[in-house]
């Protein structure tokens, strides 16, 4: 695998500094909006594609996020460690993808006034980008201090799961009506299974511990 110095394989070049990876995901997400809309308009059509775009954008930044941790339990290795350590980072990126993602959303809105109608699909949605800015805006040491590990383990954890439920309902709900959307749920239904199995193993190992005395 290729490598860059001292920086870890280079398709990871962008997470080794929160700002870096920040301004990485805005780049791609306000590429891909401005491709869209050139290639659709500026008109309902443009942004509905744009809001498909920059979703498409921000869910790998999340599923590297989501999986982190896992790897790194079941192929522990220079690359899946560096992903760990780098979480922090890599969930910026994310943050700022979807961030753009909301953008195109409140700007289809313009042209579709049903589409932020009040119901569950709208509060489940937006108690997912809460819960993005949320997890982002405790991204950084002092916030670990100042709420304490467990909440600020809690908090995330409710984050994640938050997020991973989003996608579920979401690309479940769309496959039957547009395979487009089989990949994601496919590589989402993999995440959960790969954290499942992470989980299963750190049961395992704390239950085969021998006990101090």
């Amino acid at each position: 695998m290729a490598r860059s110095d001292n920086n870890g394989p280079f398709w990871l070049f962008w997470s080794g500094r929160p700002a870096v990876a920040i301004a990485f995901a805005t780049a791609i997400a306000l590429l891909a909006t401005g491709a869209t809309l050139g290639l659709n308009g500026t008109e309902i059509l443009g942004w509905q594609a744009a809001t498909r775009a920059t979703a498409v954008v921000a869910f790998p930044f999340w599923l590297l996020v989501f999986t982190a941790s896992s790897w790194a339990r079941l192929l522990p290795n220079a690359t899946t460690r560096l992903l760990r350590a780098r979480r922090r980072a890599l969930g910026l990126a994310f943050a700022a993808a979807i961030t753009v993602h909301g953008g195109a959303i409140l700007m289809l809105s313009t042209f579709d006034e049903a589409l932020l109608t009040f119901d569950v699909s709208v509060i489940g949605g937006g108690f997912g980008f809460l819960m993005v800015f949320a997890m982002a805006a405790t991204s950084t040491d002092a916030a670990v201090r100042r709420l304490g590990g467990a909440k600020w383990r809690a908090l995330h954890n409710l984050g994640q799961l938050t997020l991973a439920i989003v996608y579920l309902v979401t690309y479940g709900g769309r496959v039957a009506a547009d395979l487009d959307f089989l990949p994601g749920l496919g590589l989402l239904l993999a995440a959960i299974g790969l954290r499942g199995a992470a989980s299963l193993q750190s049961r395992r190992l704390r239950s085969t511990r021998l006990p101090t005395e």
